[in-house]
């Protein structure tokens, strides 16, 4: 499996269960030539990510996954080669992370008002050990005190959106995160492109080119019935747009997205990515 890469992973830093210690070791284990760590508004993980000992030449991407809004939709923009020097962006990154603090007792608060029962003691725990919080770690909470059976009945019953539990978070424009990312020589991707509401998903990929977007995911396993779009719709939307095509599982270690390596890309896009992140250094 050397020859592949999951460009799409998340730690404790954000709503994933593993350290990027451990996911780095997880990768080895199972033979990844590369691997990216894609926190939710968080590069606070990248650091022990990219210090982790290891024991071959596994390639290590620090990124981040940042929550966007596009005319009142929610986008997700993965960066990739994501410096740790304090930027602008760094300082965006740092107001969403306290927004997500600032949502999540809210959370809480809105449940306990329909009668769930959610230990001080549990909330507590996650505002204090993790950077980037987010509904997910509510599911976990709701899913170890017997008041939910899994993830999916925890979105589909308290915490989506229109549901007890949801709290809007503070995000910044697509446009907005673009330009930060190329700003400190990032390379822009889209995240879960089938996962958009859109009736026209060609449109939408020709304006996010236009803002400076360089690659876009098209390997991902998609939870049914989530998306609106097939495979085939993406393949025509993304046609002459000469787009880098990436992948990842989306892995978090405990939900229903896909196990650790189980979407994965060639590492000859890990290439092309790492020569896009040059280029944009070079017009810097």
């Amino acid at each position: 499996m050397k020859a592949l890469a999951d460009l799409h992973v998340h730690s404790i830093y954000s709503d994933g269960i593993y350290s990027p210690k451990e996911l780095v070791k997880q990768a080895e284990n199972i033979g990844l030539g590369g691997i990216a760590l894609t926190d939710h508004d968080t590069i606070a993980g990248n650091k022990e990510f990219l210090t982790a000992e290891v024991t071959s030449d596994i390639i290590r991407i620090p990124g981040v996954e940042i929550s966007t809004d596009y005319g009142g939709h929610e986008i997700h923009i993965l960066g990739y080669y994501v410096s740790d020097e304090p930027t602008e962006l760094q300082l965006q990154l740092e107001r969403l992370e306290e927004s997500r603090r600032k949502r999540f007792p809210k959370m809480v608060s809105e449940l306990r008002k329909v009668g769930l029962d959610i230990p001080q003691q549990k909330v507590d725990s996650v505002l204090t050990n993790v950077t980037s919080p987010g509904r997910p770690h509510i599911a976990r909470i709701l899913i170890e005190g017997g008041i939910v059976d899994s993830f999916e009945d925890a979105f589909t019953k308290y915490l989506e959106r229109g549901k007890p539990g949801y709290v809007e978070r503070e995000k910044i424009s697509t446009k907005e995160a673009i330009a930060l990312l190329r700003s400190v020589g990032a390379t822009p991707v889209l995240a879960h492109p089938l996962l958009i509401k859109t009736s026209n998903l060609r449109e939408v990929l020709v304006d996010f080119k236009s803002l400076g977007l360089e690659g876009i995911e098209v390997e991902y396993n998609y939870i049914q019935p989530a998306i609106q779009f097939g495979c085939t719709d993406l393949w025509d939307a993304i046609k002459h747009l000469d787009l880098i095509e990436t992948g990842g599982s989306d892995y978090h270690g405990d939900d229903p997205h896909s196990s650790l390596g189980d979407a994965t890309v060639s590492m000859d896009i890990v290439s092309e990515l790492e020569q896009a992140t040059n280029r944009i250094h070079a017009s810097l």
